[in-house]
């Protein structure tokens, strides 16, 4: 089985070439928002402060304050977020380039495309499945992406308002490119690509049987590797979908972060008894040769 390869937020972060600037990381994601003049700009300065404090509670009350009414937040993300592209010294290159398309299924709690872009930069399409296919490789975004949009022609709905439902949208998903991203994002009006909110329990509003089966995948993953191997993810553990399932996991686990990360790992190490579960002090970068070596290990 391939191993599995997890990323977080200090990948992409860390990823150090990407145009227009460097990703950011939860704690500085709401002040690029702000100065975006949308959506962000206008919340009450009470919100704006929670958000600031704690993006995952402040996106939880503005769900509840707005009556559910998220979709012009999570299409306004997603189009801050589809900006990005990798630079030619971006670490994802690097990453695809030392692991390859057959050793690994990749995965990735980014909304970002900087994988996906720097896949096509390396020649391989991005294979939204764990099931191998010629020229691509794969890739599991568990929480959805800014380019996981709903199948319906641009335009469909016009000053519609999909708001306080358990699934607000239910309608198949077309992966689309960068530039139809960012095409969508700034001409629909109603509508809003899948992506869990960014909050306590990651509840997708539209389509989330598309997610849920990116997620069980992921999980079949996880479950059935026998390496498992995570950058630039913070132990939450009360993501229990991510952290609960890796502990279960018989997989060795090799954690690459920094040493403000140490604590949180061991604990979540002690508490599943998950003694073959290592940690490693690297960033990004400095990963890719320990990572091509225990891969080919």
């Amino acid at each position: 089985m391939a191993t599995l390869i997890l990323l977080g937020a200090g990948a992409s972060f860390g990823s150090v070439d990407v145009i227009p600037e460097q990703p950011p990381l939860g704690t500085q994601l709401f002040k690029r928002l702000e100065r975006l003049d949308g959506i962000a700009s206008k919340l009450p300065q009470e919100l704006k402060d929670l958000f600031n404090q704690n993006f995952e509670e402040g996106m939880a009350e503005f769900y509840r304050s707005s009556g559910g009414n998220i979709m012009r937040f999570q299409r306004e993300l997603a189009h801050y977020l589809a900006l990005f592209s990798p630079g030619p010294n971006n670490v994802y290159l690097k990453l695809i380039e030392s692991i390859g398309s057959d050793r690994a299924i990749f995965s990735s709690l980014n909304y970002d495309l900087l994988f996906e872009l720097s896949a096509a930069k390396k020649g391989f399409f991005t294979v939204y499945d764990n099931t191998p296919q010629k020229g691509g490789v794969r890739l599991l975004k568990i929480h959805g992406s800014c380019n996981f949009w709903p199948d319906f022609p641009s335009g469909t709905f016009k000053n519609c308002t999909f708001a306080g439902n358990k699934i607000d949208v239910q309608a198949p998903i077309r992966p689309v490119n960068q530039q139809d991203t960012i095409h969508r994002c700034v001409t629909e009006d109603s509508l809003a690509p899948a992506l869990a909110m960014f909050a306590v329990g990651k509840e997708v509003k539209i389509s989330p049987d598309y997610t849920e089966r990116q997620y069980a995948l992921w999980k079949q993953a996880a479950l059935s590797s026998s390496k498992i191997i995570i950058i630039g993810v913070k132990v939450h553990e009360v993501d229990e979908h991510i952290w609960n399932i890796i502990g279960q996991s018989k997989a060795w686990t090799g954690y690459f972060g920094f040493e403000t990360d140490r604590d949180a790992f061991l604990r979540w190490q002690k508490n599943h008894d998950k003694k073959n579960a290592y940690f490693f002090q690297h960033d990004f970068e400095s990963s890719i040769s320990k990572i091509k070596k225990i891969i080919k290990g």
